[in-house]
């Protein structure tokens, strides 16, 4: 693998996987404890992640731009053993990421500290069905979600995709995707890995995404995967294959998001390529991949412009229910999956456990979607309130919760939004006033100011607007929960500003 001109053999990754094992082994991890890295996309991550299961611990990555709280109820939540920090993050940040360390009573090593190459103690043995990785999707902190895979998990559904998506150890993976994440790291790492095909690894940013068409090409590339957001970026800032050849461009997966049929013909077009872009579907829950078109088969769509993403994986069972059962062909219920590489649930929370699975014992997985005559899966939207903001995915919740401690609020709500430009669905923020604070039209813009901070130290995003309401102006169902679909019906057919409910912005 390559990342930014440094290179890494496998023997050099062998190496930093025993050390960072060893120095967790020396330091007291005992089988099964639970490692959280922070780490953004680089070669050590590697090291770390493989190296904690080395030792017979569970790796616990979280994304880099986490704020400390969330790192900090993750760890709690999960009861870790230690934290790991990456050399690449800021000196700021690192002395962060320790102070929660100290004040946690966690073991906290950063990359240095595992720079040994001394044999250390004996590792554990590993079974398959030995609990591996902890995948946390954001959720409420008082209820959050952390999809447990085990070693056997990972394998089985490496092998689903290699054999879904044709992939041999002649493809070229070139990845931008956070690897803190589950397509970003066992679809775009662990499966070159495991074959013996080469990687090339990008920072995860918008500049990433701006030469990302241009690192393809320059390594000629064969084998690349981003939500649909990304390839329509890609489209306004990549020159065009006169000057650009991504003749080698094998599959061009899009997934984590709607996939638009627009961007699939805009981009082939663009590019002067034939079927390149593979939609697909998955979830954190299925371990990561749970269907995809074949590749080099052209994009098929049906009447409503929905775009199918193809065929369950090997061994993956996919069931529409309906409300009073099986649903028929055509007909959209909600999308249950049987796969050999499901999750056994959610790590302690067994109240989240017991409503992911069906009395079969399939997943639920709050997605909406029919199969077609040919067994083709079409995705018709989320059962779930849940937000997919550049290809990850964002509970409500979690933002509520952080904007609902600001001194002014008396209730907030968060929805998904796509205005249908190329930054696709975004977090906005709908915020009730306290009645005095609806009364300081002075101190507006200093409030919108607070929530877009708060909201950014959360989760390292901005969220895409920030409305201000006036009291009771959120939808409740009787027993005072957030309507989010009807709060966004509201929103969008204007009658939210037409009732009087927005106080700021009058735009």
């Amino acid at each position: 693998m390559r990342f930014e001109g440094r290179s890494q053999t496998y023997g050099g990754l062998w190496r930093d996987i025993e050390g960072v094992a060893t120095a967790l082994l020396e330091r007291g991890l005992h089988p099964g404890g639970r490692v959280v890295l922070v780490y953004p996309n680089g070669l050590d991550f590697f090291a770390a992640f493989f190296g904690v299961q080395r030792a017979g611990g569970v790796s616990v990555p979280v994304f880099p731009d986490s704020g400390v709280e969330r790192v900090a109820d993750i760890a709690k939540h999960c009861g870790a053993t230690a934290v790991i920090t990456s050399a690449l993050l800021s000196e700021a940040r690192s002395g962060e990421i320790r102070g929660l360390g100290a004040s946690s009573g966690l073991i906290s090593l950063s990359a240095a500290d595992c720079a040994t190459t001394t044999a250390g103690p004996d590792r554990p043995t590993l079974d398959p069905d030995q609990l591996a990785y902890l995948q946390y999707t954001s959720g409420s902190t008082g209820n959050p979600k952390g999809v447990q895979l085990t070693h056997g998990d990972l394998i089985t559904n490496i092998d689903q995709m290699i054999s879904g998506f044709e992939i041999t150890n002649d493809d070229i993976f070139v990845s931008w995707l956070p690897v803190s994440h589950d397509m970003g790291l066992i679809l775009m790492t662990m499966t070159p890995l495991l074959l013996g095909a080469r990687m090339i690894l990008m920072p995860t940013s918008v500049g990433s995404i701006r030469r990302w068409m241009k690192t393809i090409a320059e390594h000629r590339g064969t084998f690349t995967a981003a939500p649909d957001f990304a390839y329509r970026i890609a489209l306004r800032t990549a020159p065009d294959h006169r000057a650009l050849d991504l003749s080698c461009l094998r599959v061009a997966l899009n997934a984590a998001e709607p996939v638009r049929a627009g961007t699939i013909a805009d981009f082939e077009s663009h590019f002067g390529l034939g079927p390149t872009i593979v939609p697909a579907y998955g979830l954190a829950e299925a371990t990561v991949g749970v269907a995809g078109r074949r590749p080099h088969s052209p994009v098929k769509t049906d009447h409503r412009g929905l775009v199918s993403v193809g065929q369950p994986f090997p061994g993956v069972e996919v069931e529409i229910r309906g409300e009073s059962g099986p649903a028929g062909t055509g007909e959209i219920g909600e999308i249950v999956v049987r796969s050999p590489a499901a999750t056994t649930g959610y790590y302690r929370n067994p109240g989240a456990t017991a409503t992911l699975f069906e009395a079969e014992g399939g997943i639920r997985t709050g997605d909406m979607g029919y199969l077609d005559r040919d067994g083709d899966l079409f995705i018709a939207g989320r059962k779930k309130s849940i937000i997919i903001q550049a290809g990850r995915t964002i509970a409500p919740q979690e933002i509520e919760e952080t904007v609902d401690k600001l001194d002014f609020v008396r209730r907030s709500a968060a929805i998904g939004i796509d205005r249908g430009g190329p930054e696709g669905e975004q977090a906005w923020v709908f915020v009730e006033l306290r009645p005095a604070d609806a009364a300081r039209s002075e101190s507006h813009g200093d409030m919108v100011v607070e929530v877009v901070r708060a909201v950014r130290n959360r989760l390292g995003r901005r969220p895409g607007r920030v409305y201000l309401l006036c009291s009771r102006a959120i939808p409740l169902t009787h027993n005072s929960k957030v309507q989010h679909f009807r709060l966004r019906r509201d929103y969008l057919a204007g009658t939210l500003r037409d009732d009087g409910r927005i106080v700021y912005p009058e735009h």
